[in-house]
């Protein structure tokens, strides 16, 4: 009687779970552009909105 109440509340947890994927900005150095979900150090500033792909495509 127990046992459907506890998966109950293992699948609502679980639903809770799943997170969005991070986006993607384009990174400006001194001499060159990346793209990144976080800064890559300091001296970089963010020149773009956020991306899903990797590459910083649309």
């Amino acid at each position: 009687m127990r046992l459907p109440l506890v998966l109950a509340l293992l699948l609502a947890c679980s639903t809770v779970a799943v997170a969005a994927r991070a986006p993607y900005y384009l990174w400006q150095g001194k001499d060159k552009t990346v793209c990144a979900q976080t800064s890559p150090g300091k001296g970089w500033t963010k020149v773009s909105r956020g991306f899903v792909k990797a590459d910083c495509s649309i």
